[in-house]
This record gives structure tokens, C-alpha cells and sequence, in this order.
């Protein structure tokens, strides 16, 4: 049968003549006056006619070749005629007759006689000879008596996956006649028989062969991983194809499959998991062992590329760690690199060689690996120079810059020159890193920074009008919120403190609260708002995670199951957003009021654990007659 979608399929096929065809095509167009758009459907339809004509191994279209073409016959006869590349009928067809209206109905009739041609029937695929019909007699008949008995459904077969069939019980005609000739070992099996000549229509039903009717079967997977089996080669897995199976199509699940999900089960039931992570965890877990089995260790890479097709279906963090616990897991370390250190990589190489290789130098040093080993930064902390080092450097690159070793003084000061205030501070701290580092590395002789003094800004720390700051704790939905915004608000802690607040650092016996900083520790206690807020917090973190194992104080549904026990995100500082204001703004005018009410650096040094300059500088900001110089 010749469709539109054939003609798709072949768009890109090479055909015999078809420039001359599209040629005779524009002349049949200046003559009839039709427009581009029909020229392009007429290429369509000559395209299904060559193709039949190279597939027959014949040099000429037939005429009966037109009969089949769905769109514009009559066209493309003349088309074929007038490139002499259609062979005619012996007896001529009787002309065309005038179009009738559209009220009356009119039948297609073919003039010219159909002969008998071989044809495959498009349900049960036998072959047979007809002149018009696309389904052999036993296929008609079999939709016939379906229709009569009970309304006949279409779908896919249960045995040959073959859709838009008509199905009794859940198979199509084909495949229930295979059965009951061949036996029911045949069910698991997905081929049919091919018959030359339809098959009688004696046992479309199976009950008259006496073989039962088969039910739906799922196979074990063909692709289940062994234990301790190599990889040959690296290759990535297309997991599209399944992703939007159902549970009933899946492969079956082997006994160790079953025993893991029993598992996964147990644990969501101990550590509470809500309803929408549990079952995005266990489809995900069911997928993947379905397929790959939980004999041998899935690969992380295969975990993330099926959770990647479909991220409002599956999780595949808490399946990955739930693996990862049970040895069942080969990570991908290439995922597991810092990705800021994946970003930086990926700036260098789009970098010349030359300067390339002097910032690798320059990351190096910095990381503490150059030749003074040190504790070096984080990649976190040198992607934030590199967004201040960027635009330099593209500015650079664009005056043609081809060595850092070219960077003079003069250069400096007017990359400097660009910004004002913080902007250019801070441009003049990370060119001053940078080039240090390359001096000490032996990279470049000369530092064009060193001698240049760039003096500190002082800024004045905010404040906030008293009227924006009553009511705030009325933007708290839930305990969490709430005393997060104590202990901002009234201890004027950091969103640094908190993340990595321990539950073994609040006493609530001792009323006290232990903030751990880099070399120091701080007591913050706990007035009476507060000593309230964190009980309603800890019965509340108990409630939902009554058996987490993570040791922060602060936590959420993810950190709660993480079994790597790591702190919070920083994303919790956005319920500060219905207020107006910004966690840091909130924090530093509540130092600055304390410094209005108390004028002693050491009482804002015992009561927030700050530094002295730090406290110095909020004192003169709350009292700045005591900065004022006295004229001599």
C-alpha cells in the first residue's frame, strides 16, 4: 500500500529519471497553471511511481502502478507521459467523464481490468493472491465473527508486539494460529509461521484445537548483567525505548531483583519516606533491575541517563546511595568531579594553548599543589575569581594577548580603571593572586601588580526601619522556618553557621547552642523565643525522620536519607523572600542595634563571636562622633 509515509521513508532515495520527470513537472505546471505547493506534491506522487517501477526491475511505469498512487493519478499519467516513461495498458481505458456535483455520490471505477497479484496480508502477514483486498479470507473472517459476538477491540498483541491489530484475548489472529498448530511451548516465543497461500480459517479460535488459550507471559531480560563480567568497551545505554512501559511490560524480575525491592521496600518503611520519593525510587529501582538484574553492580552512568529522560518520574539520587550502601553500584567518577572543576576545565580549553597553561598553573598553585604545598582553596572558591578574571582576559585576548607574561603594570591599572568601588577591589585582589601565584611558579619574572595600593572601602553596614522588621517571624510557615529566622534575626548567626550546626551542638538542658567556627567555637544562649522555637524544631525534625542517621541539626527530605550525611543546601536562605529583606541585611542590622544600645566592641565580641575589627567597625557605624578627628 502506497502512503505518504512511504514516500517519506524514500525522500532521500536516489531515483532513475526522476530530473527529468521534475522537468516535464514545471512544463505540466506553465500549461495548467498550477502553483509550487501542487509541484511539490506531484514530486511526491511521481516519487512512489519510479520506486515501484526500480522495484519490479522494469524501466517503465506500469499503468496499473497509478491505481495505487493515493493523490493526483490522473497528473502524474500525464506527467509520465509526457517524459515517455509510462507503459499503457493493451486496451485503453475509457475516457474520463465530467465531475458530477458534489451532491451526488460517485464511486471510483477502473476501466481497464485488475489482474490476480501476490500481496501480503497486513494483519496475520501470509501471502495470497487478490486483485484489491489487503487481508486474506481467514483475517476478514476472524474480524467478521468477532464483530458479531462481542464489540472487537484493537491494540497490540500480547506475543508479537505488533499494534493496531485486531485481538481476542489479548492476541491477534496471526499469533493464535501459530499457537494452536505448533503447541503452547510456542507462546513464549515471538515469531510466527510463514504461509505461502492463506491458511484455512479452521482454528482462528484456540479452544477448537484444543490448546488453551495462551496467557500474557513475560520473558527474564536478554540483557542481564553477570557478576564479574568485563566491559569490552565503554557504551552508553538508550533507555527511551522503556521508559514509558508499564509495569505489566516489563521483563520479569529475577529472584535477586525481587529480594532487592523487598529491601528498598523495608528501608523506605523505617525511615518513613513520603508517598512521591517512594515511588519515584522504586519505579526507578524496578526499571533498572527488570532489565540489568541485581546480580552484579549497576553502573551510575546507567542510572542518570534513564532518570535524565524522564526527571518527573524517576529519582535517581536516594536509588544510587541505596545502591552504593549495598555494594551494588560502580560510580562514574567522571560525574563525581567537583563541578566547578568541570567548569573551569571547560573555560581552559576554550582558551589559547599558551595562557591555558599558565592558569592551569595559576589553579594549580592555588589548590596548594605548586611548590609550597598549603591548604589550598577550594574549586568553589577559584570558579568566583575566574567570574571576575573572565571579562579581563577576554579583553585581553580581543587587543591580541598571547602570554600572560605580557601583562604590564600599566595594563593592570586599566583593567582596574573599569570598575569603581567593590567591582574594581575586587578585580585588583584576584589579578594580585593571580600573578603572585605565576611569580612563585616561575612562570613569569615580573609581578605587574606588586606596588600597586588599592585602599579598603568601608562600607557602612545597613539598617532597617523598625517598621520592616516587626512581623517578619509572620512570614514562618512551618518549625523550620521559624527557627531559622530566630537565629538570624535575634543571634545574628551566618547561613555558614547554620548549615553546619550539629544536633549534638544545641543543649536544651543547659539552654546554650555551640556555633563551630575554623578555629574557635562560639556559645550562643538561648533566650526563652529561642529555647522555644528549636524544641518545636527538634520534635518536628523527630517526627518526620525519626530514624535519620544525619548529624546536622538543620535538615530536609533529601539530607534526611543522604547517606553521605552532608549539610543542607543553600537554598533554604529563600524564605526570607516573603519579608523584603535578605538574610544578610537581617543579620547585620542586628549587630548594628546592639552596637546603638551597648557602645563596647567586647560585648559584640562575646554576644555574636565576631572579630574586633569587625566589631569596631560597627560601633563607629552606630556612633561615628567617636571617629570624628578634632581640629587642631
Amino acid at each position: 500500500m502506497l502512503s505518504i509515509d512511504v514516500c517519506r521513508r524514500i525522500l532521500q532515495r536516489p531515483l532513475a529519471g526522476y530530473s527529468d520527470v521534475v522537468e516535464q513537472t514545471a512544463a505540466f505546471a506553465a500549461e495548467t497553471g498550477i502553483g509550487k505547493p501542487m509541484q511539490r506534491k506531484l514530486h511526491e506522487m511521481l516519487r512512489l511511481a519510479l520506486a515501484v517501477r526500480d522495484a519490479n526491475g522494469d524501466y517503465l511505469v506500469d499503468e496499473l502502478v497509478l491505481d495505487d498512487i493515493p493523490n493526483y493519478g490522473r497528473s502524474v499519467r500525464a506527467i509520465l507521459l509526457r517524459a515517455e516513461m509510462l507503459r499503457l495498458l493493451p486496451e485503453p481505458r475509457e475516457p474520463d467523464r465530467p465531475r458530477r456535483s458534489r451532491t451526488t455520490r460517485t464511486t471510483r471505477r477502473v476501466w481497464a481490468p485488475r489482474e490476480m497479484t501476490p500481496r501480503s496480508c497486513q494483519q496475520c502477514g501470509s501471502w495470497f493472491t487478490a486483485k484489491a483486498k489487503v487481508t486474506c479470507e481467514p483475517c476478514s473472517s476472524f474480524v467478521a465473527r468477532k464483530r458479531g459476538n462481542s464489540p472487537a477491540y484493537r491494540g497490540v498483541c500480547d506475543r508479537c508486539f505488533r499494534g493496531d491489530l485486531p485481538l481476542a484475548d489479548g492476541f491477534c489472529r496471526g499469533c493464535r494460529w501459530h499457537v494452536a498448530n505448533h503447541g503452547p511451548g510456542e507462546i513464549a516465543r515471538f515469531g510466527t509461521q510463514l504461509w505461502l497461500g492463506s491458511p484455512v480459517p479452521a482454528p482462528t479460535s484456540l479452544r477448537h484445537s484444543g490448546v488453551a488459550p495462551p496467557t500474557p507471559r513475560r520473558l527474564v531480560s536478554e540483557h542481564l548483567m553477570a557478576p564479574g563480567q568485563e566491559r569490552l568497551f565503554e557504551l552508553r545505554r538508550d533507555w527511551r525505548p522503556v521508559v514509558e512501559l508499564a509495569r505489566h511490560d516489563l521483563p520479569t524480575l529475577t529472584d535477586s531483583a525481587e529480594r532487592l525491592l523487598d529491601d528498598l521496600g523495608s528501608v523506605m518503611k523505617q525511615e518513613m519516606w513520603s508517598q512521591v520519593p517512594a515511588t519515584k525510587t522504586r519505579n526507578t529501582l524496578t526499571i533498572l533491575v527488570s532489565w540489568l538484574g541485581a546480580d552484579a553492580p549497576l553502573l551510575e552512568s546507567d542510572i542518570r541517563s534513564l532518570v535524565d529522560n524522564r526527571p518527573l518520574k524517576f529519582s535517581g539520587r536516594r536509588v544510587t546511595q541505596f545502591l552504593e550502601t549495598r555494594g551494588l553500584l560502580i560510580p562514574d567518577a567522571e560525574f563525581r568531579r567537583d563541578a566547578h572543576q568541570r567548569r573551569l576545565e571547560a573555560e581552559l580549553a576554550a582558551l589559547p594553548a599558551t595562557i591555558a597553561q599558565e592558569l592551569s598553573v595559576w589553579i594549580k598553585a592555588v589548590r596548594g599543589e605548586g611548590k609550597w604545598e598549603h591548604a589550598g582553596r577550594t574549586y568553589r572558591s577559584i570558579a568566583r575569581y575566574w567570574h571576575v578574571l573572565d571579562p579581563i582576559l577576554k579583553g585581553w585576548l580581543a587587543d591580541g594577548l598571547e602570554s600572560l607574561r605580557e601583562i604590564t603594570q600599566d595594563d593592570v591599572k586599566r583593567a582596574i580603571a573599569t570598575r569603581k568601588g567593590t567591582p574594581a577591589r575586587s578585580i585588583h585582589i584576584v589579578l594580585r593572586n593571580v600573578f603572585r601565584a605565576l611569580r612563585q611558579e616561575g612562570v613569569i619574572f615580573r609581578d605587574p601588580t606588586r606596588g600597586l595600593i588599592f585602599a579598603g572601602i568601608n562600607k557602612t553596614p545597613p539598617s532597617v526601619p523598625s517598621d520592616r522588621l516587626a512581623g517578619v517571624l509572620s512570614h514562618a510557615r512551618n518549625d523550620f522556618q521559624r527557627f531559622v529566622m530566630v537565629l538570624v534575626c535575634v543571634h545574628a548567626l551566618s547561613g555558614t553557621d547554620m548549615r553546619h550546626l550539629l544536633l549534638t551542638d544545641l543543649d536544651l538542658s543547659r539552654e546554650r547552642l555551640i556555633v563551630r567556627r575554623p578555629g574557635k567555637r562560639h556559645v550562643v544562649y538561648l533566650d526563652e523565643l529561642t529555647y522555644r522555637c528549636a524544641s518545636a524544631w527538634l520534635r518536628e525534625r523527630h517526627r518526620r525522620w525519626p530514624v535519620t542517621t544525619n548529624p546536622h541539626l538543620l535538615i530536609n527530605r533529601w539530607t534526611a536519607v543522604d547517606t553521605t550525611h552532608s549539610p543542607i543546601g543553600t537554598t533554604f536562605t529563600t524564605i526570607f523572600r516573603p519579608t523584603g529583606l535578605t538574610m544578610p541585611t537581617l543579620r547585620q542590622d542586628r549587630i548594628r542595634d546592639e552596637a546603638f544600645e551597648v557602645d563596647d566592641p567586647l560585648h559584640l565580641m562575646r554576644l555574636f563571636g565576631i572579630s574586633a575589627q569587625t566589631a569596631m567597625r560597627y560601633i563607629n557605624a552606630a556612633h561615628p562622633e567617636r571617629t570624628a578627628k578634632l581640629p587642631r
